[in-house]
């Protein structure tokens, strides 16, 4: 009898073993890439050195209508980290005319001539503060804000675009989001 329970000890042991050695493995994995939730974001920003913001992230969309008649299609994803005293905040306003058809799927490039909000545009306007480079806020000079999914209460996209001060440095913030409607 005690030949049989050493010998269930020895196989139990080295059936745990084998499942400890395969879960942490996977364990590791695992920890080492966040997953995306609804309403976060992840970014990695280059410039004079490199950091990862994270935070939490909405949308709203809308129809608006400029001075002179015309309709226009109004996406805003706004982004901070969340904080009392943020030490980041990033904005985006993608718009296009409207014909009949809300912004949906699909890349949306950065609006080099915006005369102003008032006047509405064709495109993507962004801007950023960043503590970490100074005082001075960032506005988008190129790169694309893409939507992979909208639906009614969630919006998938990524961001890959270069941000630019008054004195010319330049930071390029690149990542993924997934924003709840607001």
């Amino acid at each position: 009898m005690p030949h049989i329970f050493i010998k269930s000890l020895k196989v139990g042991l080295l059936v745990i073993l084998a499942l400890i050695f395969t879960s942490s493995n996977s364990i590791e994995e695992k920890s080492d890439k966040k997953i995306l939730v609804g309403g976060i974001y992840m970014l990695n920003i280059a410039g004079e050195r490199e950091i990862k913001l994270e935070g939490t992230l909405n949308f709203e969309t809308a129809i608006e209508r400029s001075s002179n008649g015309k309709e226009y299609s109004v996406l805003k994803l706004l982004l901070n980290d969340g904080q009392e005293l943020p030490v980041h905040s990033l904005g985006f306003f993608l718009s296009k005319q409207y014909q009949s058809m809300k912004i949906g799927d699909g890349r949306y490039e950065i609006s080099e001539n915006i005369e102003g909000f008032l006047n509405y545009f064709d495109g993507v306007f962004g801007f950023a503060n960043i503590n970490e480079f100074g005082e001075l806020p960032f506005f988008a000079k190129n790169g694309a804000v893409t939507i992979d999914n909208i639906k009614d209460k969630i919006l998938e996209g990524s961001i890959d675009v270069v941000f630019e001060n008054i004195n010319k440095e330049s930071v390029a913030v690149t990542g993924n989001f997934i924003a709840l409607r607001r």
